[in-house]
């Protein structure tokens, strides 16, 4: 086979040279601005190459949103993202303005070719500790380690803040505008112009010093709620126990005056009959009793006064009895 036979390949035809990240600067975030400072990004660059590039769908005028941290973290992506490749060779510029520089393949053809055809804009995904700025008020600036979690790619145009006109972040390698003459440039400048008054392409940054408060909010609402549980639980277990002794103290009392007979193995069953309505056993104890004969008394004791001294022992038994079966029931006899 002759050399002119090889067929042309480019290894690199996937690989596009990229800005991840413009610092030393302020970048707006959530409505206010974060000083990007590159002494917090050199100890973890390299951790850049090991992130996710993701892709989202955007929805016509909708803006382009990232993915949650946790979520890309274990891999569990709602269906409008999904990864589509890889970054390596992250590092930081060593002269001139700090950036944070790296390249992206992509491992998806269809968003390889969107690459080539240089229709996508990127956005990254950290997260880091801040403390205010001293130098801008209201302003916060990166006060710790920054933490990679992923690259964001989106489709440039599709979204109110999909176009390329973020400079803290973008491809380098887009493909190249044909020649046209100073007119065309001039018009393309004013068209240029007016998309870039757009909002700027989202940054995704948590501040993890606010993650970690909200997180011990969080966990302190959680001990007090199962401490409220639990007293909710002793509070039930101290009334059910009380409400337990109450009607043990009624079927007592109403035991005590219960005819001979009535309780042995059959207690479970009448107690239940009791509590399920006091006043008509009561009633029943008070029918059956005055169907009983009455007793006689033995001749030469007691008191003078013959049977009439009898009928009122009984209406003495009685009366207690009555009064026990109020005590037991709150059913007053007259």
């Amino acid at each position: 086979m002759h050399r002119g036979d090889i067929p042309h390949t480019n290894a690199f035809a996937n690989l596009h040279d990229v800005t991840l990240q413009r610092l030393d600067v302020y970048h707006r975030n959530n409505g206010r601005y974060v000083f990007y400072d590159a002494k917090h990004f050199a100890p973890t660059v390299d951790h850049w190459n090991t992130v996710p590039v993701i892709y989202v769908e955007t929805e016509p005028g909708k803006p382009a949103e990232h993915p949650r941290f946790e979520d890309v973290a274990t891999g569990n992506l709602p269906a409008k993202f999904r990864t589509v490749g890889g970054v390596s060779a992250a590092h930081l510029t060593e002269s001139g303005e700090k950036v944070l520089k790296g390249a992206i393949v992509f491992s998806d053809p269809a968003i390889a070719a969107k690459a080539n055809a240089g229709e996508l804009s990127l956005s990254t995904g950290l997260a880091s500790p801040e403390a205010p700025d001293p130098r801008l008020p209201g302003a916060t600036r990166i006060a710790g380690p920054v933490t990679p979690n992923h690259i964001l790619v989106f489709d440039r145009g599709a979204c109110p803040n999909c176009y390329p006109n973020d400079s803290g972040a973008m491809f380098h390698n887009l493909r190249q505008e044909p020649k046209m003459d100073d007119e065309s440039k001039g018009l393309l400048k004013t068209i240029a112009d007016a998309l870039t008054r757009r909002e700027p392409a989202p940054v995704q940054h948590v501040n993890l010093t606010e993650f970690e408060n909200l997180k011990k909010e969080l966990e302190t609402a959680k001990a007090q709620t199962a401490e409220l549980a639990n007293l909710k639980q002793e509070l039930a277990t101290i009334k059910a126990e009380k409400e337990t002794a109450a009607k043990d103290a009624k079927w007592n009392a109403m035991k005590a005056n219960l005819p001979e007979g009535w309780l042995g193995a059959k207690e479970p069953e009448t107690r239940k009959e009791f509590e399920a309505d006091p006043g008509a056993f009561a009633l029943k104890v008070v029918a059956f009793k005055n169907t009983q004969p009455q007793g006689q008394q033995a001749e030469g004791t007691g008191v003078t006064g013959g049977s009439g001294d009898a009928e009122s022992t009984e209406e003495q038994k009685f009366a207690n009895m009555a009064a026990e079966v109020a005590k037991a029931t709150g059913i007053q006899f007259v």
